[in-house]
Order: structure tokens, then sequence, then C-alpha cells
């Protein structure tokens, strides 16, 4: 539930003064800019002074599995960096004495690719000229390991069989010309359109499912950086509770020698405004903080309330969840509740998830227990196919068979199209004797 205080101040007028520019600040902030922008603070205004006392109760949460969460990331932090994909790509790029500006628009590229080796989004958004953004993503897509700088699975699958001389095999011409045939087992309209027999198709089949489908898998996943819950969700048999963990979040409060000094030199106008203006500003600042806490942990508990099946039963119950919801509940602006979690991160016991995370619309299809999303069913998916067995890996089919039994019904072409974005290859080319 809001606190009055809380929607009092969020429900001000749309011009913003400096005091709500400073809560904006505040609130996109992640825990790591914020703390900046108090160290930059403390160093300017010399009234302000971090705040050494313990916490209040219940300011954090120290239940017995976020204190070993804490401990085990802190030792993650000690070991060694791993070499990441960007990391060993980047080093390819400047050990090959390119023009600059191709070089550049190389690691710029290089900056976008995922950690699986694929372009999130297509290239040309990134802002390169045309001519120069051609170039450079042959660059990239020269680089080690092969299949790395690919729009989709096809398209990494085709560097794949390039980089070994099978531009002209029958392996290249079935992924580049019958991909829809290849990917929904159709292998005799496949060889019929190619020209080829069974026998002839099925060796190329054989030949695509030695290829990687996940060129980036053998590096680190990600830069490591170790990130700080912003909250907490614990769960006690059905009863959930939300609490901030305030962990890098610093706490500030006013220096009382400074106080002593406004007084005594209350008759000295130029050091009377300078002090004034300095607790105005610390005063502002720390107010900025506690509203900017307040508002992620209303918004989070609001979050957790219709999520509450996702923290009982585990993500692939993940529910339809608009932000327009969140405000609805909270009485806070839309805008608000985006940049309230955005960059912000709670932590429960399935894992760290970003709060943003936990919006997204409804699918056409349902289950037995309400609307589905596609966060919900590609989990599933992923799920099903971690746990099939590799000498018989699960159709598309089998796929829709077993969600129908837990009672989610989905069109195949779905599934296909769910596990092609998860880049998960279908059943035939994951198969392992």
């Amino acid at each position: 539930m809001t606190s009055p205080r809380l929607e009092q101040g969020m429900r001000q007028s749309m011009v913003m003064g400096a005091s709500m520019q400073l809560f904006v600040r505040a609130l996109q902030a992640s825990q790591m800019e914020l703390s900046h922008m108090a160290t930059q603070a403390i160093s300017t205004n010399p009234v302000l002074e971090e705040d050494s006392t313990p916490a209040p109760e219940g300011d954090t949460a120290s239940a017995p599995d976020y204190e070993a969460a804490k401990r085990h990331e802190y030792v993650m932090e000690s070991l060694p960096e791993p070499t990441t994909l960007s990391t060993h790509l980047a080093e390819q790029v400047k050990q090959s004495a390119l023009p600059e500006k191709l070089e550049a628009a190389a690691l710029d590229l290089i900056a976008h690719i995922d950690s699986h080796g694929f372009f999130p989004e297509n290239p040309s958004s990134y802002g390169i000229p045309p001519a120069l953004l051609d170039r450079a993503l042959r660059v990239v897509q020269d680089l080690e390991p092969a299949g790395v700088g690919a729009r989709d699975l096809r398209e990494s699958l085709l560097l794949q069989l390039e980089r070994t001389g099978d531009r002209h095999s029958l392996a290249y011409r079935l992924v580049h010309e019958r991909w829809d045939d290849l990917t929904r087992h159709r292998y005799a309209e496949a060889a019929h359109a190619l020209g080829v027999n069974d026998d002839q198709l099925s060796i190329a089949v054989h030949r695509i499912s030695r290829l990687n489908p996940d060129p980036g898998s053998s590096f680190a996943p990600t830069e490591r950086v170790i990130i700080a819950p912003d909250v907490i969700v614990l769960r006690e048999k059905d009863k959930l509770t939300v609490h901030l963990t305030g962990e890098m979040v610093p706490r500030l409060s006013l220096s009382p020698q400074y106080r002593e000094m406004l007084a005594e030199k209350c008759d000295q106008e130029d050091v009377r405004q300078y002090l004034t203006q300095c607790f105005r500003d610390a005063r502002e600042l720390i107010r900025a903080i506690e509203k900017r806490q307040a508002t992620i942990l209303a918004v989070t508990q609001a979050i957790v309330e219709r999520q509450r099946a996702f923290f009982l039963s585990g993500p692939s119950h993940l529910a339809p969840l608009k932000m327009e919801d969140i405000a609805s509940a909270t009485g806070l602006h839309v805008s608000t509740i985006s940049r309230a979690v955005n960059g912000k991160y709670l932590r429960c016991s399935y894992g760290l998830f970003e709060l943003r995370s936990f919006f997204s619309a409804a699918l056409n299809e349902t289950s037995d227990e309400g609307p589905l999303t596609g966060d919900s069913v590609r989990s599933r998916i992923r799920s099903l196919i971690e746990r099939e067995d590799p000498r018989k890996p699960l159709s598309d089919a089998k796929i829709e068979g077993l969600l129908a039994r837990d009672g989610i019904r989905i069109a195949r072409r779905t599934i296909a199209k769910y596990r092609e974005q998860l880049r998960i290859l279908p059943a035939s080319l994951r198969k392992r004797v």
C-alpha cells in the first residue's frame, strides 16, 4: 500500500522543479550510480556526511538465505576474471591493423553482440553508415569462433559452413534455401526441391547437426558484474514479504558540527547564505533518496501481489502484467513505474531478476490457469528441452502434447517460433547418438 506521503509527493505538478528533478535522477539510477551521486555530493557539500550508525530495524533483509547469497557474490567477485566473448572478439580486431574507422565500427558492433554471439537487433539500427556497416560486419563475422556476428541461428549456421569451405555443399543449400523444411522436418519436400535422394539429404542433415548453435558458449556469458539486489522477496509457506536491501544505497545525514557553525556565524551574511544553501541541497538529496526507496518498495510490493504464482511456483508461472496495472495500484504515474523498475533487481528463491522483467503482455494462447505470457511459455519449452533424453529429443509436436497435458494450449507453429527465439535447434538436429 502506498503511503500518503508518497502519494502526495508523486501527484505533484508535471512541471518539475529542482527537487523533483533530483528525485527523478535518484529513482532512475542504479544502486551503484546512486552511490556515486552520494559520494560526489559528500565531496562538494561540507554539511553532508555518511551515516555510520546501524540501519533501522526493517531497512534491510537479513534472512539467512540472503546473507549466504551475499557471501557467495563476494567470493565470486574475488575470483580471476574469465575471458569473455566480447573481449576475445575485440582483441582479434585490435590485432588486425584495420583502418581506424573500420576498427571503430567493428568494435561498436562487438559491443552489441550478446553472450551467445548473436546481434539482438538488426545491426542497421546501431547508427553505423551503411557502406561502413557492411565492411565492419564482414570483419566481425570472420572472427573466431565461427558463427559469431549473426542476426539469427540460420545465418550463424551458414557462416560456420562458409568457414569450413562448405559454401557449395548440400548442407549449405539446405540451410540457405530450405530452412523452413529443415526446421519442420519436411525432409521429403526438401529433397525433392533440391533434387537429391533421401540418403544425400540425411548426410547433409547430420552435417548441420554437428554445427554449434551457440558460438559464444565456450566463453564467460557476460563481463562479471556483481549486482546488488534492491529488494528481496522472502517466502514463509504461502506468505511473501518484500524488503529493501539498501545494500549499496548510501545513508546520509547532516553534520552536527556545521549546524553549530550555522548558528554561530548567523551574523556573517556570506557564511550564513552559503551554509543555508548547503543544508537545503543536502536535505533535498536525502529526501530524494528516501522517496526513491519508498517508491521502489511500493512498486515491488504491487508487483509481488500480482505475480504471486511466479514467486510460489516458479518463472514458468509469470502472469501477464502491464505497467498501467501497477500505476493504478500505487497511484503513481506510468513514467515513474518505468523509472522505478529499470535497472533495479529483485532476489527471490528462484534467482535474481530485473523488476522490468515482470511485465509482459498476454498471448492469444491460454492455459487452464489463465492467460499466458511469451516469457512463461519460452521458460517451459526451455525446461522441457533441458530435461529431454539427447538420444530421443523432443519434437515440437511432442512438446505441444506435453504442454497440453499441463493445460497449456498453444499452436505447434508458435512452439517452433519460440524454440527458434531461444536459439534451440529442431529435434532432428539435437539428436546425439
